[in-house]
């Protein structure tokens, strides 16, 4: 039966530098089980974290790909599959994957009983600024949604906001209501506009958007957007340190948002 509002938590963590496995398992282990500790009191439906949370994003780490990327059962998963279990609630992390002989900057998605669901291949892949992708990472080649409840969440990673045929794909096609948007986005000079690309694809497309970076202070600044701003409601904007942030979501806030601005009857195209 269809809820009509549903609570996700937003982890912005902490990645420290990683380039070996015995690295990466630990650093797995302890912000599953902060996360774990922060949670745990919180009744949430599902539990994100950013792109790339099992590893830290620099071309050091990459360079150390072949060792760090997992198969979807590696130990990560097993590590974020025993999270969902703890908490009773879905779990959505970022890892590099190692898929048909390739690597991806993927997003797995695990249900409340710690059982795989899906997983998003990144799409676009960014090569300036601080990006370094297109020589470590194949690029995906399609959408993925799931739905919890009754509500129905779009995966997208980082640079992918930037096309706006992505997201309307998911709002008209797979029909979400909420764009879950993680990304590593360091402060170099495409971070200003981060923010301005998240509210436009929220209200443009009248769905629920979590943008969750990485915490640090040369990351952090995660946003969650609802279907709407006015002035009354507006987006929530985390710190920059390690934090995390429950949200609730409202099938009656999509719907009058929808209802008071008539922007996809309207649309031409």
């Amino acid at each position: 039966m269809e809820t009509t509002f549903i609570k996700i938590a937003g982890c912005q963590v902490t990645v420290p530098h990683i380039v070996s496995m015995v690295e990466r398992d630990l650093h797995v282990r302890t912000m599953t089980g902060r996360t774990r500790e922060k949670v745990r009191e919180t009744e949430v439906d599902l539990v994100v974290f950013p792109e790339l949370s099992t590893i830290s994003y620099s071309k050091d780490t990459f360079a150390h790909l072949q060792e760090l990327a997992e198969e979807l059962d590696g130990p990560s998963f097993k590590r974020f599959s025993w999270l969902a279990k703890e908490l009773g609630a879905f779990v959505c992390y970022g890892m590099p994957l190692k898929e048909n002989g390739r690597i991806f900057i993927a997003q797995v998605v695990l249900d409340s009983g710690g059982d795989y669901v899906a997983h998003y291949n990144k799409i676009h892949l960014a090569q300036f600024g601080s990006s370094l992708e297109k020589q470590y990472f194949s690029r995906g080649d399609r959408l993925v949604s799931f739905t919890i409840d009754g509500f129905s969440f779009g995966l997208m990673i980082c640079y992918d906001m930037r096309f706006p045929e992505l997201t309307r794909k998911y709002a008209l096609e797979k029909e979400v209501d909420c764009l879950l948007h993680p990304v590593a986005f360091y402060k170099d000079q495409s971070y200003p506009s981060w923010h301005h690309f998240v509210h436009t694809r929220a209200l443009e497309n009248q769905v629920y958007m979590l943008s969750l970076n990485q915490a640090g202070e040369k990351y952090g600044r995660s946003v969650f957007c609802p279907p709407w701003v006015d002035y009354n409601t507006e987006a929530a904007i985390f710190s920059e340190n390690e934090e995390v942030k429950v949200f609730e979501l409202s099938k009656e806030a999509i719907r009058k948002s929808r209802d008071e601005y008539r922007l996809r009857e309207d649309r031409f195209f």
